[in-house]
């Protein structure tokens, strides 16, 4: 009696090779395998087979076919990645190269229906000790690894959204455990030292005074205002995000309040500049290039202030990991403790979510001794208790 074949089609050896032929929906299809062995032949055979008639039923329901992690990466960073805020694209990108480096490079690229949650952990475990570029490095922090985690998550979910492949295999994986970065918040006289070394240049000074007072993100919000956008009359400022370019995180302007402080320190930097002209034409942008520098224009918007603004903190002498977005927890933190409405803080802020505001109640130090100050009565009260 002829042996019963376990493999789908036929499988004819060819020199050092072998030729698989295998019929799916009236269409025929031929591989040649150089350098295999017979059983490795048939599981291809049996996996491929598998592949096409899956790809087959998804045509027949009118799906679209499955594509390569690298195609769903491409179409990703065109159709999704725009929609996001500068920052948070930024991020992104940068979670897409050692994608590219580990999925297309080392994994040859494999179908996205064919990604499981093992190469997703997989893929995380090689992250800890791999850069961007797909070299060793030292150990990274398991938040960067959680970071593209999430990022991942995201793409497959996108993915699943538009049916090019069935389920999330990120979500069977777990993410890295990670301490949890705490934002510095700076005391008053923190804030002020820091104020006092950015007073050499006016845009950095605004700047910094701007997000301490407005809360406001700084690349993606802070150095988009226009001049247009300031009803300094009324006390406010329009944070946009409907111009080309510009998009906040939430997708949608808002109304900031400006404090005395903050209003005096425009109009003086509006009187100063916002009539002066650069080659003939007068600045849109509240913070823009004064003189001319390698790779911008006088009047030129400015796209970031990051390293002035890390130098001053160190001439401050502030705590060690601080940084600029650490403003925006500091405003909404000094709102929270003045007891200040926290859905109006929510909406100036520019937070889809409430519970977002309320993770953001952090105290400067100096606010817990509140917890155990005595006032006259208590101490009285407590006198009183031992009396009896």
């Amino acid at each position: 009696m002829a042996r019963r074949r376990n493999y789908p089609g036929s499988i004819e050896r060819r020199g050092d090779s072998y030729r698989v032929r295998l019929c799916v929906g009236g269409q025929r299809y031929r591989f040649n395998l150089p350098h295999v062995t017979e059983k490795q032949a048939q599981r291809f055979a049996i996996e491929k087979q598998r592949e096409l008639e899956a790809r087959a039923g998804r045509k027949a329901l009118g799906l679209p076919d499955v594509i390569a992690f690298s195609g769903l990466l491409s179409r990703y960073e065109a159709e999704e990645l725009p929609e996001l805020a500068p920052g948070a694209q930024a991020a992104y990108q940068d979670s897409l190269k050692p994608f590219r480096a580990y999925f297309v490079e080392k994994l040859e690229d494999p179908l996205i229906e064919n990604i499981a949650a093992a190469n997703v952990k997989q893929y995380m475990s090689w992250r800890r000790t791999h850069g961007p570029d797909g070299k060793r490095k030292k150990p990274l922090s398991g938040r960067t690894v959680a970071k593209d985690r999430a990022v991942l998550h995201r793409i497959f979910a996108y993915a699943d959204e538009l049916e090019l492949r069935e389920g999330n295999p990120v979500s069977r994986v777990k993410p890295p455990k990670s301490d949890p970065r705490d934002p510095v918040i700076l005391s008053a006289g923190e804030y002020e030292r820091l104020l006092s070394e950015c007073g050499h240049s006016d845009m950095l000074y605004l700047y910094t005074l701007f997000l301490g007072e407005t809360g406001a993100r700084n690349e993606s919000e802070a150095l988009w205002v226009r001049w247009e956008d300031l009803d300094l009359g009324a006390g406010f400022v329009w944070i946009d995000s409907s111009r080309k370019g510009r998009r906040t995180k939430s997708g949608k302007g808002r109304w900031v309040p400006l404090t005395p402080r903050l209003t005096e320190a425009l109009s003086e930097h509006r009187a100063r500049y916002r009539l002066i002209t650069y080659g003939g034409r007068r600045p849109s942008w509240v913070f823009h290039h004064t003189r001319r520098r390698r790779n911008s224009k006088p009047g030129e918007r400015i796209g970031s202030l990051r390293r002035a603004f890390q130098n001053a903190g160190e001439r401050a002498k502030l705590p060690d990991g601080f940084r600029g977005h650490d403003l925006r927890h500091r405003r909404v933190t000094t709102w929270l403790a003045a007891g200040k409405d926290v859905t109006k803080i929510k909406e100036i802020v520019g937070h889809s979510d409430i519970r977002t505001t309320m993770a953001y109640t952090h105290l400067v130090r100096e606010d817990l001794l509140d917890v155990v100050d005595e006032g006259p009565r208590d101490a009285q009260t407590r006198k009183g208790s031992e009396a009896s």
